[in-house]
C-alpha cells in the first residue's frame, strides 16, 4: 500500500497541470472537473478543487494504488484505485491520444509520460 501521504503528492503534481478532467464515476452519475485543480490535505481527506466552492473530498486511506495509463484510443490517465482494486477516481491528461490527430499535443504527451510513466505497473 502506498503510503497516503505520497499519494497526495502524486495527486497534487498531477491536478496542477493545465488540461485534466478529475473523474469520479458511480453507477448513477459522473462528476468531471477541469483543471488545473488545487488540492489541499487535512488529517483524514484531500479536497480537490475550491475550498469553498466546488470540491470534492477523497479519503487517502482508501487510495490505495495510482496507476497510470498511457493513451489507448483514450487520453492518458492516472487511476486511484482502492485496496480492493475498484476504481475510486481517474485523472484525465487532455490531449495525449494520438488518434484525435486534431487534439492531440505530442509535447505534452511525453511530458506526462516522463513524469507519470513509472506508475504504469503499479498493482491495481
Amino acid at each position: 500500500m502506498r503510503d497516503p501521504r505520497e499519494t497526495f503528492t502524486i495527486l497534487e503534481e498531477a491536478m496542477s497541470l493545465t488540461e485534466t478532467s478529475f473523474i469520479v464515476r458511480t453507477a448513477a452519475a459522473i462528476v468531471e472537473m477541469r483543471g488545473p485543480l488545487k488540492v489541499a490535505l487535512g488529517k483524514e481527506w484531500a479536497t480537490i478543487g475550491e475550498k469553498f466552492g466546488s470540491n470534492i473530498h477523497l479519503r487517502m486511506q482508501s487510495c490505495h494504488a495510482l496507476r497510470y495509463t498511457p493513451p489507448n484510443k483514450t487520453n492518458a490517465a492516472l487511476e486511484v484505485r482502492s485496496t480492493d482494486g475498484e476504481l475510486v477516481c481517474r485523472l484525465s491528461f487532455r490531449g495525449t491520444d494520438p488518434s484525435q490527430t486534431e487534439r492531440y499535443d505530442a509535447e505534452r504527451a511525453a511530458n506526462v509520460h516522463t513524469r507519470f510513466a513509472r506508475l504504469a505497473e503499479e498493482a491495481s
